[in-house]
């Protein structure tokens, strides 16, 4: 595991191996499903909120992955009460075993942790692109900013591709991170999982982009600051479903096309967005890339088992995230 030669705090790949160890008991330890998926979608949201506040064009204040988070920002919604608080299980572990190492570098090392524990046949294994050395900022001001909000179509190119300097591939493989976990109204006014279940939300796999494509769609909470998207009726537990703006985003064209539905008005059901079909983005779109980013991540026709092009662009992509600034 190589290091800048800026810190003395080592890492060792016993270290490594024993977070691995302990996210698997803290995991284990988590008997009711609705808890322990958002406890595993927090640990990665975790790490990829303290990297993605990178600005490749701000010299002076670059951020990226320092260990640290603007815990008032709604955009760090639930982190600071469920995930990194005095008395959340992921920092009490930090505090008693690994404080000899940097935050940053521990945040990295449990998310890598549960994308590799979750993953199909632990698959996603990305301890070979684990470099250890990130040195800890107390102070980020400014930071939640430069996060994504769920609003807006422009968040993801505003994030992802000017400011950190990714691709359109690299982008779409990181919002892939959102088939673990849930959203929750008493965090960010946005409740429900993306993928069917809360135990689908502890499977790190392509089901994110199947959803994007094989379920209908709608607006919800239109006119309201927590507007989102979901599917089905009362009968199936609608309201359990989510997706945001960013997410319908990469694939249907819905600025000015508001109330629309992702599918025809069958399967859309008897609601205002069933009249209007929310189109899919054409080859002469700016979004266009993304789109097609999604296609390739469903690894081949529905259905498939085929995870490997979503794994190879995450793998990609995170690489490219946890190094920005200190290990570009």
């Amino acid at each position: 595991m190589p290091r800048t030669p800026t810190t003395e705090r080592c890492f060792t790949v016993r270290t490594y191996n024993a977070i691995d160890n302990d996210i698997e008991t803290l995991k284990n330890n988590i008997a009711d499903a609705k808890t322990r998926s958002h406890f595993l979608g927090g640990i990665v949201r975790l790490a990829a909120h303290d990297f993605m506040d990178y600005d490749q064009n701000s010299s002076g204040n670059p951020m990226g992955p320092d260990g640290c988070f603007d815990p008032s920002h709604p955009s760090n919604a639930g982190l600071p009460a469920d995930v990194w608080c005095a008395n959340c299980t992921l920092k009490l572990l930090y505090d008693k075993k690994y404080s000899h190492v940097s935050r940053a570098d521990f945040w990295i090392a449990a998310a890598n942790a549960v994308i590799r524990q979750t993953s199909i046949g632990n698959s996603l294994d990305l301890m070979e692109t684990f470099v250890w050395g990130r040195e800890d900022s107390d102070v980020c001001a400014g930071s939640g900013d430069r996060l994504p909000t769920p609003s807006g179509c422009e968040q993801v190119e505003g994030v992802f591709l000017e400011r950190m300097g990714l691709t359109w591939v690299d982008a779409v493989a990181l919002m892939g991170a959102h088939t673990l976990g849930r959203g929750a109204n008493e965090f960010s006014g946005h409740e429900g999982t993306w993928v069917d279940t809360d135990e689908d939300a502890q499977v790190f796999d392509k089901q994110y982009y199947e959803e994007i494509y094989l379920n209908s769609w709608r607006p919800r909470n239109m006119g309201e600051g927590t507007q989102d998207w979901t599917t089905g009726g009362p009968s199936d537990g609608g309201n359990t479903r989510m997706m945001l703006n960013t997410d319908i985003c990469l694939v249907h064209d819905i600025d000015g096309n508001l109330p629309c539905c992702t599918s025809d008005e069958d399967t859309c059901g008897g609601f205002e967005a069933a009249a209007r079909r929310c189109p899919f983005y054409s080859q002469i779109d700016v979004r266009w890339e993304a789109r097609q980013a999604v296609g390739e991540m469903l690894g081949g026709s529905y259905p498939n088992t085929n995870n490997v092009p979503f794994y190879t662009a995450f793998a990609e992509g995170w690489r490219k995230g946890k190094f920005s600034h200190y290990f570009s």
